[in-house]
């Protein structure tokens, strides 16, 4: 199936709304898709909370951004407080976006007297977007920005139930639970009851690895109580509410979780899988090509050092280190992984966020340590506050990516062909890593171990883990096999993008979807 770019006539026709949830993560591919739809004739209302507006505007800014094409930018309010922390208190945080729908019937409607609404396309997890948009009339798309994988885990969270797979067995009397209720990472099993919980065999998920236990389902639901926040949202929020999209969007391809894809159908019929998003057909010379950029959607300020210092490496040196956008770490972490990254001998690019480190320096001993791991590493390492990643992945310099196992983190590797050492600290990333470590087999996982009651990877793991995963011409039979799988995926995802490829085929699907269910209905009365 063809897809042609639309002229400027039928371009005006064509107005999706992209509303995608209030982090980076989820922002990222919502931007990447709305470049996608613009290349299709669509003209785009992108929109953002006021207080990632306002980020977003001052990143672009910075870097001296032309404004995009047919994309307009616009801001909401969530309701809170300018000095509220957000995604730091996430309960709190998401429950406000629950009750956001007057803001966006407001918005709706403001929209609709300008212009004919086509469809809007919601974040999965953007459930207050969903009654407003019904009442009005307006086709909804689903957009799943983390795995199908994870995703469908969640939807068949019932089923774990009914199954007594879930939730965990309560933690011992005056023991604190281990999930944490804050940041949603998993520490050790507070007893032996929820260790042989954690390892029970995850059955009953239509499409999943024989090979997944409990333990590798998003922390989310891995509960000790089902009437948590998160435990009762997951519910919600995918059933009933993702059935009654009228369709779902996948940033991954075919040949990667298409099992799952398969057993999606049953919870909605029109599934489209039409990633990795990371990649954009050019034609040059009458030849496609495949391209691979940043979104432009970023919060923080990208570090052009990054770039300038990998070209002064020699190919196939560099470990590129990131935990993403959100993840939580201590100073005993940090440490061992810095201790690690020493110990390996081998050249890093280290992208840690500011106010990480910042919040981490101000203890004074941790400080001083993190001063003289800098200054012995300053021959072969380099510390940076945001890299921009797809061009790190992509330098022929970098070997190999530490990562949290985050989607886009994932799937973007997954599209540069490179190794993964994977660390997953909390949401999906769990589930990911499994499918990197033992499903995928193109990466090797980060092993914790129990200190004063809380797991940490020591710097030796770090250490021999780094050294396998970067070494060339050795016996290491396992590595080997995750370099050839690593290519051979990269070359599967490059092909479902280009002309005829699986996503190419399902993204013009989804337009001719869209096509027929719009009704450019003007608001009511």
């Amino acid at each position: 199936m063809k897809i042609e770019h639309r002229n400027e006539k039928v371009a005006k026709d064509l107005h999706a709304v992209i509303i995608p949830y209030p982090a980076q993560g989820h922002m990222t591919p919502s931007f990447q898709l709305a470049k996608k739809l613009v290349g299709l004739g669509f003209r785009i209302t992108f929109v953002n909370t006021e207080h990632n507006h306002d980020r977003i505007m001052k990143s672009r800014s910075k870097a001296n951004m032309e404004p995009d094409k047919n994309i307009k930018f616009v801001p909401v309010s969530d309701g809170l407080p300018e000095d509220h922390p957000r995604l730091r208190d996430l309960t709190a945080f998401c429950d406000a976006t629950l009750k956001m729908g007057p803001a966006f019937e407001e918005l709706f409607l403001s929209l609709m007297l300008e212009s004919p609404i086509t469809c809007v396309i919601r974040d999965i997890r953007f459930s207050g977007v969903h009654a407003v948009a019904k009442k009005l009339g307006l086709p909804i798309v689903a957009f799943v920005t983390p795995s199908a994988i994870s995703t469908h885990c969640c939807y068949h969270l019932q089923t774990f139930i009914s199954a007594g797979l879930l939730p965990l067995p309560p933690p011992p009397a005056h023991a604190a639970p281990s999930l944490d209720h804050k940041y949603y990472t998993l520490g050790p099993p507070q007893s032996d009851e929820e260790a042989a919980a954690r390892q029970a065999p995850l059955t009953g998920l239509p499409g999943g690895s024989p090979t997944m236990r409990v333990g590798d389902l998003p922390t989310f639901v891995l509960s000790h109580d089902p009437s948590t926040f998160f435990f009762r949202l997951h519910q919600e929020i995918q059933n009933p509410l993702v059935p009654d999209c009228d369709c779902i969007l996948y940033n991954t391809f075919h040949d990667l979780e298409g099992e799952i894809l398969d057993a999606m159908s049953s919870m909605n019929s029109n599934i489209f899988a039409i990633g990795p998003l990371v990649l954009n057909p050019t034609t040059v010379d009458e030849v496609e090509e495949l391209t691979m950029a940043g979104a432009g959607s970023a919060m923080w300020e990208e570090d052009s050092v990054s770039l300038s210092w990998l070209d002064a490496q020699s190919p196939d040196s560099v470990l590129f280190v990131s935990f993403g956008s959100l993840a939580t770490i201590t100073s005993e972490e940090i440490q061992e992984f810095a201790w690690g990254l020493e110990l390996s001998g081998h050249a890093f690019l280290w992208a840690i966020r500011p106010e990480l480190l910042e919040s981490m320096c101000e203890k004074k001993e941790f400080g001083s340590m993190f001063s003289q791991f800098l200054t012995r590493t300053s021959d072969r390492g380099l510390l940076v506050p945001w890299a921009p990643q797809t061009a790190v992945l992509l330098h022929p310099s970098v070997t190999a990516f530490l990562t949290h196992c985050g989607w886009n983190s994932t799937i973007e590797s997954i599209s540069s062909g490179l190794p993964m050492l994977g660390w997953p600290r909390f949401a999906d990333q769990n589930t990911n890593c499994h499918y990197i470590t033992q499903v995928w087999k193109i990466g090797l996982e980060l092993k914790s171990q129990v200190k004063d009651g809380r797991e940490v990877v020591s710097k030796e793991e770090v250490a021999q883990k780094v050294k396998r995963i970067m070494a060339r011409g050795e016996t290491d039979l396992e590595v080997e096999v995750i370099r050839t799988n690593c290519r051979n995926l990269r070359m599967k995802a490059r092909k479902a993008m280009l002309k005829g490829g699986s996503s190419q085929i399902a993204l013009a699907k989804f337009v001719e979807l869209i096509e027929r269910r719009a009704t450019h209905s003007a608001p009511p009365s």
